[in-house]
Parts: structure tokens; sequence; C-alpha cells
């Protein structure tokens, strides 16, 4: 009989450890916000791609304009690898492998018209609290183009011509480097991330003429919480 009363006074003790621990992971929702604009990354994020990088950079004097098609972005607690940000990235996949969109604006925006310090807004979603290390830009390659800065106004890739090479998918999941640490969101509170998209670095040329051999898409994006 000892042993049975010592049991049932065990399990009411274990329960109250369950409660305290869910306590401890917190609760409430908050909302991301997020923005994008045109800006030169860190060195440790270069540093990255430059390893690899043997084609030539973009100049930026041959570039009128440099439009990306944002379907929408993602984010998740874990960090993902560059790999499984490109996966799933069809909604209904995208819920499945744990991604929440945070903002899925569906338009076109001219990377050249956000530089020096110019920013635009995504979008923004409720969140639970907590930290966010993964987050992803979906862009639409078909919609995507960049227009040269010459007489004729010369397109490259979009519907126009082909030239610009992106990563084979209908939708191009691309990983966004944290700097600084994760995206803290915080219970009835508004966390903004800032997307940067290093254009002097995200595009370089095949060969020496860019309308004869077009352009590789290698996306160097970094994001901050501002």
């Amino acid at each position: 009989m000892a042993l049975h009363r010592t049991v049932r006074v065990a399990l009411p003790a274990l329960t109250l450890f369950g409660m305290a621990a869910c306590s401890d992971s917190g609760s409430g929702r908050g909302t991301v916000g997020v923005r994008l604009t045109n800006a030169s990354v860190g060195a440790s994020v270069v540093s990255e791609v430059a390893a690899a990088l043997t084609e030539t950079p973009l100049p930026a004097e041959s570039v009128k304009s440099i439009d990306i098609f944002v379907v929408r972005v993602d984010v998740k607690r874990e960090e993902p690898s560059e790999e499984a940000a490109a996966e799933a990235t069809e909604e209904s996949a995208s819920e499945q492998a744990g991604w929440v969109t945070i903002a899925e604006p569906n338009a076109l925006f001219d990377l050249m018209t956000l530089a020096g310090g110019t920013n635009t807004f995504l979008g923004d979603a409720e969140v639970a609290v907590g930290s966010y290390r993964g987050f992803r830009l979906i862009i639409d390659p078909a919609k995507s183009s960049v227009t040269l800065n010459d007489e004729a106004n010369t397109v490259i890739g979009g519907e126009s011509i082909t030239g610009l090479k992106f990563p084979s998918a209908a939708q191009t999941g691309i990983k966004i480097k944290l700097s600084g640490g994760p995206v803290i969101v915080e219970d009835g509170e508004t966390s903004t991330l800032v997307v940067k998209f290093d254009v002097s670095r995200s595009f370089v040329m095949l060969g020496s003429s860019i309308e004869q051999n077009g352009l590789l898409f290698k996306p160097v994006i970094h994001g901050t919480q501002e």
C-alpha cells in the first residue's frame, strides 16, 4: 500500500513539471515585417561566394534596371541549408516543410531604385514569439530581367530573350543569410527584417559581352533585424 501512495503523489508532480516547461517556452504572438533594399553586404557573406566566383562581375554603369519578381518571403525557426531553402517552393509543399509565409507581394521590384539607403515594404505577418533563424526569398525567374543601359535598352531574361540564367525552377528559393544573430519576435511587438540584395555581386558576366553571352544569377543576399 505504501508503494501505491508514492505513485499517486508522483503523478501530479510530473504534471506540474510539464506545465512549467511549457511556460518557459513562451507564448503569444508578434509581427515580422520585411523590407527590401539594394546594398553591399559584409565581407563575411561575400567570402562564401568569392571563392567560387570566376566570372566577371556585372559593371554597374552597364545596367539601367534589374527587375526581380518577388513572390513571397518565408520564415522558419531553424536555419536551413542552401539546398533546403531552394526546395519545396510551392505553397503546399512549403507549409509541409515547416515554412511560414510572412510577406507575399507578388510584385516586380527594380533593385536599381533601391540603393543609397532606400528600401521598400514587402509585407508582414503574425508569428509565434521566439527566435527565427531561417528566412528565404522566393522569386519568379520567368518574370525577372535585366535591362541594359544601351541605345536599344536590351533586355536580358524575362519573356524577351534568353541570356539570364537562374537556378532551374519555376520558382527559386534563395536563403537569406542573417547577420547579427536570429530575428527575435516578442509578444505584441513588431520586428523588421531588412533584406539586403547585393546587386554588384549577384550578377556576373559569362563572357566578354553581356549581349552575346548573357548573365548568371549568383545571389548574395543577407538580412538584419532593424
